[in-house]
């Protein structure tokens, strides 16, 4: 009987040995990132008050720039002539003049490409007078522009911009306006320039 209570008093010894050793409790997640704040809120207050109230030095006025930037604008890559509708010297790659001598006639472009064209539409061949120009227009997506040009044959050559960039000519073909009275139309799509 001895052994049996020696026995139980050493299970309810150890029992409550360990029950008074248990670990210390920790914190949450949810607590230390709330602590964490705090203590970084207390950093900024204490810095926010250790800067001066008054400024040592007055402010003075800033003077505005002097310099005026000037705009930076792009140059069109040079022309490129198609070997069968273009002259075989420079004579025509001119800028046309305010009042020219030869004969005018009413052409309207336009713009069925689905992007910004940037066209040359120049003469093959000088007129009897011996003028013999390029033209230059912009044409805005869908957009029609009436212009006069030298009564001739043409070639033409545009630039397209858009979500997928592409060149459009007039190919093998001229545009000939060998009348001044009526309105050639000259159509510009993806790829090619046209006389309807």
């Amino acid at each position: 009987m001895k052994k049996k209570f020696l026995y139980i008093v050493s299970v309810v010894l150890i029992t409550s040995l360990v029950a008074c050793g248990s670990a210390e409790p920790t914190m949450s997640a949810e607590d230390i990132a709330n602590t964490a704040v705090a203590d970084a809120w207390i950093a900024i207050t204490q810095t926010q008050a250790a800067l001066p109230t008054a400024t040592l030095v007055p402010p003075t006025n800033t003077p505005e720039p002097t310099a005026i930037l000037q705009p930076i604008l792009p140059t069109l890559p040079p022309l490129v002539q198609a070997t069968v509708a273009a002259p075989t010297t420079d004579t025509c790659n001119q800028i046309p003049v305010a009042e020219p001598l030869g004969t005018m006639t009413n052409v309207e472009f336009t713009n069925q490409s689905q992007g910004q064209v940037n066209l040359s539409f120049g003469m093959n061949t000088p007129n009897d007078k011996g003028e013999c120009f390029t033209y230059s227009f912009s044409l805005g997506m869908g957009d029609t522009v009436s212009a006069k040009v030298l009564t001739g044959c043409y070639w033409g050559y545009a630039w397209i911009t858009a979500p997928e960039p592409s060149n459009a000519r007039t190919g093998d073909a001229l545009l000939c306006m060998p009348d001044s009275l009526p309105t050639y139309h000259v159509v510009i799509t993806k790829e090619t320039i046209t006389l309807k």
